[in-house]
């Protein structure tokens, strides 16, 4: 991996994002990582002290529709060779499409469909052609699995990720750069919990392996860490 390779995690504040700013830096890349606020984020804090230059952190708030234009400006002339887009939630904890109010419903669709293919669109025209732009789904998003039946308002804001991302696939007349679909694993992060079997390095590990193949080989693919293909 040559060392010139730059990344943007758009959402590297803690768990999956944080590892892949991790390993990505172990394996020559320049990390450009998006957060809310480095206040809130002790170990990214750390981690751009020990990388230096070759890690830039950009604050900003994903959600907003400026968000795009703003990351833009702190890159500068910057080019990329992939944008990852790992920023999501959960939802409410009772998953249950009868309980949902408006307010929560909003906020779960934005941020985990909305919002990461919205600034995926704003930022396109800085991927370098043969790079890769990536997203964090889940296989609960897979309509042929339907995995979901415990998490049905997630997997249902992620099969709309997905959804969103093969429809800006069709609108191209051809691919200049990959369009991913990742599922991570059951990490164990503070949405995937303690009993998780991955560490978050394992999955980051796998990620990074699974965009690194992709590099000049565009296509619109679901894939998991591991690089398995999975059925939309």
């Amino acid at each position: 991996m040559a060392v010139s390779q730059h990344l943007l995690i758009a959402g590297a504040s803690r768990g999956i994002g944080l590892g892949l700013a991790r390993v990505a830096l172990d394996a020559g890349w320049h990390v450009h990582a998006v957060v809310r606020s480095l206040a809130r984020s002790s170990e990214l804090q750390v981690l751009a002290e020990q990388a230096g230059a070759r890690l830039q952190v950009i604050e900003c708030d994903l959600a907003e529709a400026d968000a795009g234009q703003r990351i833009a400006a702190a890159l500068g002339t910057q080019r990329l060779d992939c944008a990852l887009f790992n920023a999501g939630i959960y939802g409410p904890a009772h998953q249950d499409p009868q309980c949902i109010d408006e307010q929560q419903i909003t906020e779960l669709f934005l941020l985990n469909a909305i919002a990461p293919i919205r600034l995926a669109r704003q930022l396109a025209e800085r991927v370098n052609e043969g790079g890769v732009i990536a997203f964090m789904s889940s296989q609960m998003a897979s309509l042929s699995l339907n995995l979901a039946a415990g998490m049905p308002l997630y997997g249902a804001s992620k099969a709309a990720l997905n959804s969103l991302l093969r429809s800006w696939s069709s609108e191209l007349p051809s691919l200049p750069w990959s369009l991913l679909a990742l599922h991570p694993g059951w990490v164990r992060t503070d949405m995937g919990g303690a009993n998780a079997p991955l560490s978050v390095a394992q999955s980051a590990s796998g990620l990074l392996q699974v965009i690194e193949r992709q590099h000049g080989t565009p296509v619109c693919a679901f894939f998991d860490y591991q690089g398995e293909a999975l059925p939309w």
